[in-house]
C-alpha cells in the first residue's frame, strides 16, 4: 500500500495488546505528519561530498535509493575480519617498528660483539618477521584488494538484512535470520515511537521504533540506528519527518547528499527539481569544508523552525 497524503487510507483504531507490545509502546510517539523540509543533521553530517565522488558509478548500490532504504549489519564472521585487521593495523604501525628498532640496537650496543650479536638476534628477526610481519602485511594487503572491490577475494563478508522501508511500495519489512522475512506491513500501520532508558552513566539513551500497531509482535523496526542513540529528541523528530517524507510519494524526497544521485530516478523528486531549478549536483559539487558550512548554516535555521509538518489524522472516526 503507497504511502500518499493527499489519498490516505483512514486507518481503524489501535486495539489492546498484551505486555509485550505495551512495552513496545511504552514512550512518546509521534504522530503522524505532512513532512516539511527539515533535516536530520546527525544524519547529514555522516558523510562528505569527497567520499561520495569515490562511489559514483559503483555497482554496488546505496544503502537509500529511490526505491528503499535498507539497513544491514555485520555477519559474525565478518565481524571477527574486521577485528582481524585491526589488530594487524596496530601491529603493523606501532608494535613492529618497535620491535625492529630494538633488535637493531641491541645488535649495535649488545654485549658480546658484533659476530655473537648478529646470530643471537638474526634468529629473533627471523622469527618477528615470519609469525608476526609476513602474516599481518597478508591481512592488510587483502583488506586494501577488497576495499578496492574485489570482492570475491572474501566470500565470507555477508550481511545481515534488517529491515527495509520501500517508497515505491510503502511497505516496511522486518528481517530474522538467514535474511527471512519476519514481517511485512504498510508504513501507515506502524506507530513511531520514542523510548529511553538511562545509561550506567546516567545519561538517557534513546530508540526510536516503528511499532505495528495491529500485531502484537515482540519487536519492531529501530531506525534510530540512522542517527545513533545519544542525541536531543528533537533531532529524533527530524529523522521521524525526513522518513515520512521519504515514504510520502506525494512530495519529493529529503533533500540530502546520500540521495541526491536517485533523486533524478523518482519521478515525483525529479519533477520537483526541474520546477524549482535545484542543481542535480548540489551536493555533490561542494568541497568538504563547503558542505560542513552549509550544515551548520542549515542547522542555525532549524534552531527556529518545526521539527515537523503539520499533524495529520489517519484514522477513520470511530
Amino acid at each position: 500500500m503507497i504511502f500518499n497524503t493527499e489519498q490516505l487510507s483512514l486507518q481503524p483504531a489501535k486495539t489492546p495488546h498484551g505486555f509485550l507490545q505495551q512495552l513496545l509502546t511504552k514512550g512518546k510517539v509521534f504522530p503522524f505528519t505532512k513532512a516539511n523540509d527539515t533535516i536530520a543533521l546527525s544524519l547529514a553530517r555522516e558523510t562528505i561530498p569527497s567520499k561520495i565522488k569515490e562511489t559514483e558509478g559503483n555497482e554496488k548500490p546505496s544503502f537509500w535509493t529511490e526505491e528503499s532504504l535498507d539497513s544491514e549489519s555485520l555477519s559474525g564472521w565478518s565481524q571477527l575480519y574486521f577485528l582481524v585487521v585491526g589488530l594487524a593495523k596496530v601491529v603493523l604501525m606501532f608494535f613492529l617498528p618497535v620491535a625492529y628498532m630494538l633488535i637493531l640496537l641491541f645488535l649495535v650496543f649488545g654485549s658480546g660483539g658484533w659476530r655473537e650479536g648478529l646470530e643471537n638476534w638474526s634468529v629473533i628477526f627471523y622469527t618477528v618477521t615470519i609469525y608476526f610481519t609476513l602474516p599481518c602485511l597478508l591481512i592488510w594487503g587483502h583488506y586494501k584488494l577488497v576495499c578496492k572491490g574485489y570482492y570475491s577475494l572474501a566470500p565470507f563478508l555477508k550481511s545481515k538484512r534488517v529491515y527495509s522501508l520501500n517508497r515505491q511500495t510503502g511497505m516496511v519489512t522486518l528481517y530474522k535470520r538467514g535474511n527471512k522475512v519476519r514481517f511485512t506491513h504498510p508504513f501507515i500501520e506502524f506507530d513511531c515511537v520514542l523510548m529511553s532508558a538511562p545509561s550506567p552513566q546516567g545519561h538517557l539513551n534513546y530508540n526510536l521504533m516503528l511499532v505495528h500497531r495491529y500485531q502484537p509482535y515482540s519487536v519492531g523496526v529501530s531506525i534510530s540506528n540512522l542517527i545513533g542513540t545519544n542525541e536531543r529528541v528533537v533531532e529524533y523528530q527530524r529523522l521521524w519527518n525526513m522518513i515520512q517524507r521519504y515514504m510520502d510519494v506525494s512530495q519529493p524526497m529529503p533533500d540530502l547528499l546520500v540521495l541526491e544521485e536517485a533523486r533524478a530516478k523518482d519521478p515525483v523528486t525529479a519533477a520537483h527539481d526541474q520546477q524549482t531549478g535545484r542543481d542535480p549536483r548540489y551536493w555533490r559539487d561542494m568541497s568538504d569544508e563547503t558542505y560542513k558550512k552549509t550544515l551548520a548554516e542549515i542547522a542555525e535555521k532549524q534552531k527556529t523552525s518545526p521539527a515537523t509538518g503539520p499533524k495529520i489524522n489517519i484514522f477513520a472516526d470511530s
